[in-house]
């Protein structure tokens, strides 16, 4: 049974070891959902990948499922809440920031509310693993008053989505599911329950209420006083529910609440020490449990409360009011007091120092030995061996002095030529900012340096077209230079428009004058083409083509000409490293018979790209052909 078969059997009662994503895909197969609307972004990728990936197996079983990339969050959301009037039920997926995106349409949609169950799975990335902030989206739940649900592990997340469901059908409210890093990316025991099989009708009559739906000023204050007392009705309802969970214990002086993936790190530590407190879990942190923690705090009203929780000091916040309302008369310790640190992910570890400042008699931290410290050695990311950015941002680097630009940079693969040797961005926020930041940038009187404002193929769709029909409007001097790479690599290949669109297309169609094609693996044709583009009076853009050449070794297979470095030719110069830093070539410690250490290229890593080749000054990276893939 191939794997995806194995993930979406119809059984129950089965144990099967999933990534975090695939049990939450699971999960949306379980609840029967017939919609999913997405951008890719990581941690939260893998869960539509999956589903993507299993449609053939899925639609043979007679499961039918609407599945949507979407060129946006916004979009991704603007288009689930439509196909949610089918009454069928519809799911939105996005990391932390695509919420951020999609707000304008989220934080009215909640007021509006919905007509067929609508779950928003939104995963966080604490440390910020892949992304550029570290942000909290539980405030997004006291802003819009909206229900969500944060499971432990992925196996709560799988099965607390059917929940979601269920309370997003009963009270026409969206619902969010909040996962982060070590949840998606963890593996796992998971039980299965039985698919529930979506009911297609073939003729719908969508019966809209303008009243509710038309959200103009006096349908919004109405909607403001329906969410209210809908919010009201939700707590009383989730008073009982099974996903707030209080643990008893027999060590009453200091008793615990946390919440999600907090939690596990808790219990690690407990375990560890020996320790067994009472436990309040939050399964749900919107609306706020308020009478279950009351019963809990009046059961040990002499106990010290300690309240863990990862990312902001939220949970503590509203604890801390609740306790000064029934006068709980124990001391409560949180974030604020040094439990927990005030940014990164938490870590058993972490959790442990934390509570030593709080909580007498806890043995000392082990020490880890030297020896272990040296195998934790940081990696950096970097662009990978044959990556067509690389070629291009050379290129860049021949054109245009490092000195002599200002470059803005965008969300992608290609953010990774910011760092040296490459140094090709000076400032980069968010999706599709490049062009905007690069349009003000372009207004700085005086400023006599060139802009050049750098965006990926998947990312122009994304937000960077709006910014080009500003930077066009308002007679931008700067240079965009989109590297179309065919593929959004960085999130796991997922598609996006431009297998139909064309950039340099929609470029002209705005009305930049200025627009050109170059081969991203062909530097030296591509110089003079920047040069002259960087001259221009208005808006230039350059396409800058070259595919993902992972996806192309994937497809093609490795060509068998592949590149090494004439060792006794050499003149140790090493401009093959200083300038473009491929990690296929490195110091091979050997010193040939002029006194030079010289580089190797290492064939497993090697993509045969040829960048070197037309790097190298004189000529001693020569090309060959091999018979097999690793060569001799």
């Amino acid at each position: 049974m191939a794997q995806l078969e194995v993930i979406f059997q119809n059984e129950s009662n089965k144990t099967l070891v999933l990534l975090g994503n695939e049990a939450i895909a699971r999960g949306i197969i379980e609840s029967g959902v017939s919609g999913v609307f997405t951008y890719p972004g990581t941690p939260s990728s893998e869960i539509p990948t999956t589903l993507y990936e299993a449609q053939d197996f899925l639609k043979s079983i007679g499961y039918k499922l609407y599945l949507e990339w979407s060129t946006n969050e916004a979009v991704a959301l603007e288009a689930a809440f439509g196909f949610s009037f089918s009454g069928q039920r519809t799911i939105f997926i996005s990391k932390h920031v695509g919420l951020n995106v999609a707000a304008d349409a989220f934080m009215t949609l909640v007021n509006a509310g919905v007509k067929g169950g609508l779950v928003l799975i939104i995963a966080e990335d604490p440390h910020m693993h892949s992304s550029q902030n570290e942000q909290d989206n539980r405030w997004y739940t006291k802003l819009a008053n909206v229900p969500m649900f944060e499971p432990s592990s992925a196996q709560e997340a799988k099965d607390m989505l059917k929940s979601a469901f269920e309370l997003s059908e009963k009270f026409e409210t969206p619902v969010i599911l909040r996962t982060v890093t070590r949840i998606a990316h963890s593996r796992a025991d998971i039980v299965l329950d039985s698919i529930k099989f979506p009911e297609w009708e073939k003729d719908i009559s969508l019966e809209i209420d303008p009243r509710r739906f038309v959200c103009v000023p006096r349908n919004a204050r109405m909607n403001k006083q329906r969410i209210l007392n809908l919010t009201k009705r939700i707590s009383e309802e989730l008073e009982s529910t099974k996903w707030n969970v209080m643990e008893t214990g027999d060590q009453v002086n200091h008793i615990f609440i946390t919440c999600g993936s907090a939690y596990n790190y808790l219990k690690e530590f407990l375990n560890l020490v020996g320790l067994n407190p009472p436990i309040l879990k939050i399964g749900i942190s919107h609306p706020f449990p308020n009478k279950k923690i009351k019963e809990y705090l009046e059961s040990y009203p002499h106990s010290d409360l300690i309240i863990v929780e990862e990312a902001d000091d939220i949970l503590e916040t509203f604890v801390k009011k609740l306790a000064f309302e029934v006068k709980f008369k124990g001391d409560i310790f949180g974030r604020r007091e040094g439990v927990t640190p005030s940014y990164g992910e938490l870590t058993t570890y972490k959790v442990w120092e934390g509570l030593m400042k709080v909580y007498p008699g806890i043995p000392p931290l082990p020490i880890i030995p030297n020896d272990r410290l040296e195998l934790l050695i940081n990696r950096p990311p970097v662009l990978c061996p044959g990556c067509p950015h690389r070629a291009t941002f050379y290129a860049l680097n021949k054109a245009v002095s490092k000195k002599k630009r200002v470059v803005s940079t965008d969300i992608g693969c290609y953010t990774l030529g910011a760092a040296p040797p490459l140094n090709t961005g000076h400032v980069v926020i968010c999706m599709g900012s490049s062009v905007g930041i690069g349009s003000g940038l372009a207004h700085i009187e005086g400023n006599k340096e060139p802009i050049i404002a750098i965006i990926g193929d998947s990312t122009f769709w994304h937000t960077g077209l709006p910014g080009l029909v500003n930077a066009v409007y308002n007679k931008s001097k700067l240079l965009l230079l989109a590297v179309d790479n065919s593929a959004t690599a960085m999130t796991g290949f997922q598609p996006n428009p431009g297998e139909i669109l064309s950039i340099e297309a929609a470029a002209k169609g705005v009305g930049v004058k200025y627009v050109a094609t170059i081969d991203a693996f062909k530097p030296k044709e591509s110089i003079p083409i920047i040069k002259e583009a960087i001259t221009h009076e208005d808006v230039s853009v350059i396409v800058s083509k070259g595919e993902c050449r992972i996806q192309y070794v994937r497809r093609e297979g490795l060509p068998t000409t592949t590149f090494f470095v004439e060792s006794e030719r050499c003149v140790g110069c090493h401009t093959c490293v200083r300038l473009i830093a491929c990690p296929a070539i490195m110091w091979s410690g050997m010193i040939n018979s002029k006194g030079k250490e010289i580089p190797v290229i290492d064939q497993s890593l090697c993509a045969r790209c040829g960048l070197c080749a037309e790097v190298c000054p004189y000529g001693v990276i020569v090309s060959k052909e091999i018979e097999n893939a690793l060569g001799d």
